[in-house]
């Protein structure tokens, strides 16, 4: 079975003291750790269960800049088979919908089985909604 888990890189609550930016606009977002999004975490979790029990792989995908890589590797280390970085002048200041289209293109490329995401939660600009746009954008079934 070829899984396919979305994965994002987020700032890490437990660490952190969130400060608003000089403009008042935004996080000041120079001086945060960074962890991997525990939902996102839950579903790697998961499929590394599922391809232990029924053989395959576990292929990890994020959206982000080269700081990204860190929460691949993360994955890889926790058992995941393959981590894909995808970086893309278009995802800066892209909203759920660019960065769904992000996520399409790299889910067309593949032959995966099962593709699992964390769960919903909302999220500045909306960007709660990509882990269920890919599925809109490629018109999947839901069961």
């Amino acid at each position: 079975m070829e899984i396919l888990v979305c994965v994002k890189r987020v700032p890490d609550t437990a660490e952190n003291e969130f400060e608003l930016n000089s403009a008042g606009s935004d996080l000041d977002r120079d001086d945060l750790v960074y962890s991997v999004n525990e939902w996102d975490n839950y579903a790697v979790e998961e499929a590394i269960q599922i391809v232990d029990n029924a053989g395959g792989s576990v292929t990890v995908v994020t959206v982000g800049d080269d700081e990204s890589e860190e929460v691949l590797r993360r994955e890889v280390t926790m058992g995941a088979n393959n981590g894909v970085l995808l970086s893309d002048a278009f995802e800066e200041g892209s909203d759920g919908k660019g960065i769904a289209a992000i996520l399409k293109a790299e889910v067309e490329k593949g032959k995966y089985d099962l593709i699992l995401t964390g769960a919903t939660r909302p999220m500045r600009g909306r960007r709660w909604a990509v882990c269920w746009q890919p599925c809109w954008i490629i018109r999947m079934r839901r069961w």
